[in-house]
Parts: structure tokens; sequence; C-alpha cells
């Protein structure tokens, strides 16, 4: 018994020499810990479990989430079929909050919101404070909308977990197969209060994988600086994975928080709609003119992988105000009051044409007014007298002028 087992020991070793990568290599079936976090009628279960790699080191699967702490708020529903809120457009989803929901990063910041739909769970960090979790971690596929207050610059950060149904080896039950490696996938759009998109998903932003699964060869993974690489590995589907690898890395303990170096992490790589598959699924449909905004379309982005790369950090930096600060009697554009009004108009005193939206700020930057009409005007009726700021998308451009109130 111990020569066979010693000659055991010896195969699977000579195995795991396959591989010279830097992660931690694990085979086979985790040792399931929480057979259920989430309850989802028409859904599969969520599941957590461990499992040990190479390197004496102890995994967390799928992955190490904050699903279950409770200081971790979850966000708002787009359109969630576990819970019924199967909303049907952007003001039915808005008209259920009452403002609780937004986190407050810099009270005197801007009021964001941000919409995502992930494959299939996510957590978001703004300035390295957490302002949402998914509410479905395993399907059915819902979307979700966050409300935050922040300062530009400021920096994003997303973890991003394809779930697994067969804890180690990022596989499930898919019709006649019993394994089967599915994909991920994420998008999201940031609007100010203004409804102009600040950011949005594409391959500008940095993705880093932290598990890949199920690995049938892990002679076809490479690292190349800091790219994880799997394009060459097999993603077809099986009938017996339970002697398959996963490969594990360890999160920076700094990822999320605004001063961590993201330049090293290997770009996004963008994929489309149908790649991920959506085009069936309402909470991403029914949302099609946030998501595939004209003009502002948002990519789905995730690692080089979007099969076998199963927990994905991301991270984007959404940078400082850029502005033309134009000169009171500039020849593109004047600010008139009278009537309590503002009117920006062209050097003519004809109202100003391709106004995208007309935002009034005091000077903290906190909103006061808003136009998105494209009307070349905004009331003041109301306001207290004083020095303010006019923030103003002229044709793409974003321009501010101060303008006191009187």
């Amino acid at each position: 018994m111990r020569i066979l087992f010693s000659f055991l020991a010896l195969i699977h070793l000579s195995v795991f020499a396959q591989y010279n990568g830097t992660g931690s290599v694990t085979q086979g079936f985790g040792n399931t810990t929480s057979p259920n976090i989430y309850t989802c009628p028409g859904g599969r279960t969520p599941a957590l479990g461990t499992i040990q790699g190479s390197g004496a080191q102890s995994w967390v699967l799928p992955a190490l989430v904050n699903f279950e702490n409770t200081s971790f708020p979850f966000a708002p529903d787009l359109h969630n079929p576990c819970n019924g809120a199967t909303y049907a457009n952007l003001n039915a989803a808005l008209a259920v909050l009452d403002g609780s929901e937004i986190v407050t990063i810099d009270p005197d910041g801007e009021l964001i919101t941000a919409y995502v739909f992930a494959d299939n769970y996510f957590e978001m960090y703004i300035n390295g404070v957490p302002v949402g979790k998914d509410k479905a971690p395993y399907t059915q596929f819902n979307s979700s909308l966050l409300h935050f207050r922040v300062k530009r610059p400021f920096g994003i950060a997303m973890l991003l977990v394809d779930w697994e149904e067969h804890l180690g080896l990022g596989t499930e039950a898919n019709g006649p197969s019993p394994y089967h490696a599915g994909d991920g996938g994420m998008v999201a759009v940031f609007k100010n209060e203004g409804g102009e998109v600040i950011a949005k998903t594409n391959n500008e932003w940095k993705a880093q994988t932290f598990y890949t699964a199920p690995v049938k060869n892990l002679a076809c993974l490479t690292e190349t600086g800091n790219q994880r690489l799997s394009t060459t590995c097999d993603t077809q589907d099986g009938t017996d994975g339970s002697a398959w690898y996963g490969v594990h890395w360890s999160r920076p303990a700094n990822w999320m928080q605004s001063d961590f170096d993201q330049s090293v992490w290997p770009q996004a790589v963008e994929y489309s709609n149908a790649a991920v598959g959506v085009n069936n699924k309402p909470a991403y449909t029914n949302f099609i003119g946030i998501f595939d905004q004209p003009g502002q379309d948002a990519a789905f982005i995730w690692t080089s992988n979007l099969i076998l790369d199963n927990e994905v950090l991301m991270r984007h930096t959404v940078p400082a105000l850029s502005s033309v600060m134009y000169p009171e009697e500039s020849g593109a554009i004047r600010l008139i009051q009278g009537d309590g009004l503002i009117r920006i108009t062209d050097a003519s005193g004809l109202p100003a044409q391709n106004l995208n939206s007309i935002l009034l700020l005091d000077l903290s930057g906190r909103q006061i007014r808003s136009n998105n009409s494209g009307n070349a005007e905004i009331t003041t009726s109301g306001i207290s007298l004083g020095l303010y700021l006019m923030r103003l998308n002229h044709a793409g451009k974003i321009v501010h002028r101060k303008i006191q109130i009187n």
C-alpha cells in the first residue's frame, strides 16, 4: 500500500510539474462549507467551499465574497426575477428608491449612478468604499443600479465571479453535459446627475485573473509579464471533470484602494452581446437605452478568457473634470440673466446650439439645477444670491463658467 501511495504521489507531482506559473494548483472537487447562500426560484444553487492547493495554500470557492457580510450594501435592482423586481424600464426601477440607498464617499461630491449587468456576481468599491454588491450571486440573471456621491477623480474597483455548480472545477450541468464551463462578462455605465455618461466599460479598463478552471492540461497555461493566459486551453464540455485542475492567485490586499497601481494589470478585453449571450435576457434587453446608448455604447468586458477565468478583479479611474473656462465676453458662449432665468447664447445673442446638458452647481460642486432638454436656459427662481458654477456640455466639450446670480 505504501509503495502504491508513493507511486501515485510521484504521478501527481509529475503532472503538477507541467505548470511553471505563479499560481497555486488544485485538482478535483472542493469541500462544500455552505451548500446554499441564496435561493432563487428557477435559478442555480450558489454554494461556497474550500480546496487545498499547491504551496500548502487553502482557497475559498468559487471566491472569497462579501455576499453574507451585512456591512457591505446590496445594490438596488434594475431587474431581478429572483425577488420579483422585474422592472420594465429605468423609471420603474427608480420609482421605488427613497435616497437611503446613496453611499456617500464625499459629502460635497457629485451624485453618480452606476448601471451594472454582471454574469454572475459583482462587488463594487469606489475609492475603496463598498458601494454595492449583487443581490443574485448565481442565476437567474439580474441587473443593478448603484447611487453614490463622490468627487472626481475617483477609482472604480470591482470583484467579478463567474459562479460554479461543481466547486473547484469551474463547471455546471448544462443540458446533456454534466461538466460545462460557463462564461462570464460584465457591462457598466456611470452617469452624473445631468444624465451624462462619465464612464463606461471598454478596453481602457484593467482586468486581472485570480482563478482559472477547468484546466484539463496544465501545460496549456502561460504567463507573459502580468498576463495569466489560458487562451490555448480546451474549453469543451466533458462527462467527468473530477480530475481537472484549477489555478488560483492571491489578491493584493489593497486592490480596491484609490492608490493601488493598476497600470501593471492587463487591459480588459471587449466582447459582443452575442458572445456573452444577453440578447434574450430582460435584465439587459429592458435597458438597451442605457447599456447600448447610441454614441455611448458600453462594451461587455472580461479577461482574455471569457470561459475559463472565473474570479476577476477590474479597475478603472474616472478622471478629474476637464473643462474650458470661457471668458465672460467670449465669442463662443455668453450667459445672460433675466426674468428668473440664465440664458446661454452665442455671440449674436441667439440661443446656443448643441447644448447637451446644463448644470448649475454651487462652488463645492453640488448640483443645484439641471436641464437636459436641449433648451438653452435654466431657471434661477428660489436660488439664493451668490456665486455659482455653470457646467455645460456644449457639442461634446465640457465648459465651466462662474456666474454671479443677483
